[in-house]
């Protein structure tokens, strides 16, 4: 087996004998240990097209971001350059669902990413449940980060390279965020709250999403109700220092104290 694989779904969604691959959540990898250092790709993307044609996701050996969207794979390099990747590139950590909105709706004045996302969340009706979003529109100002290529082990933390993002401020656009609002509960496996990729109408410029403000907006969204969770059987992940959470009441349950 490739992968080790653990499938969360609810219960009527068990009983049906045939489900639906639309808005299920599928995450390869734990952003804890991307961030620490664990760069190499190790899903090819033709195993991730399998799994979704929505969605972000990190470059292999960390060279700036990848976001896909309707079924293809674009990676922003640290260089501002957009390609297409091929179905043998691998992905270490990966983001993606067969999207379905089931709500859509619309946001003609310009707006600002936070009012934008505080619009958005008072739409969100249930706090923790998992969301894939789009915001599709013109953007006035879009700024983006990626981070260079890292080539010479052992690989530093995320946090330790900060000053080698190269940003990038893309002006009156049409474009695309892909993205999601996830839950507390799985932080450290994903990041919680809002997390959005930027691809520009053209495929020329992208990135991960610091700031924006946009007009026109069409926003759709779509409840994820399942959690597909894969992790890698690489040497480097099995080995990886997690850093241990302290919860000090489930420790005393399960000692019986």
């Amino acid at each position: 087996m490739f992968h080790n694989r653990v499938i969360i779904e609810e219960k009527d969604k068990i009983t049906s004998t045939e489900q639906s691959k639309n808005n299920i959540l599928y995450n390869y990898g734990i952003i804890d240990a991307f961030i620490g250092g664990l760069y190499k790709g190790s899903l090819p993307i033709k195993e991730l097209k399998l799994k979704g044609d929505f969605g972000i996701a990190a470059p292999d050996m960390l060279d700036g971001e990848l976001t896909m969207l309707n079924g293809k794979v674009y990676q922003t390099k640290a260089t501002g350059e957009v390609n297409v990747v091929d179905n043998e590139y691998k992905t270490p950590l990966s983001t993606v669902t067969f999207f379905e909105a089931n709500m859509t709706f619309y946001v003609n004045n310009a707006t600002e990413q936070k009012d934008l996302l505080e619009t958005i969340e008072n739409r969100l009706t249930n706090k923790n449940v998992m969301y894939a979003v789009k915001i599709t529109g013109d953007f006035s100002n879009m700024r983006t980060r990626a981070f260079p290529p890292v080539k010479e082990e052992p690989f530093p933390a995320l946090s330790t390279i900060l000053d080698r993002q190269q940003f990038f401020n893309i002006q009156n656009t049409k474009g695309t965020l892909v993205g999601y609002h996830l839950p507390e509960y799985l932080n450290g496996i994903q990041m919680s709250g809002f997390h959005f990729h930027f691809l520009s109408a053209d495929t020329k410029k992208g990135g991960h999403v610091l700031d924006f403000k946009g007009m026109n907006l069409k926003i759709e969204i779509a409840e994820l109700k399942s959690f597909e969770f894969e992790t890698p059987t690489t040497n480097d992940f099995q080995n990886f220092q997690f850093r241990k959470k302290h919860n000090e009441d489930l420790e005393r349950i399960e000692q019986g104290k």
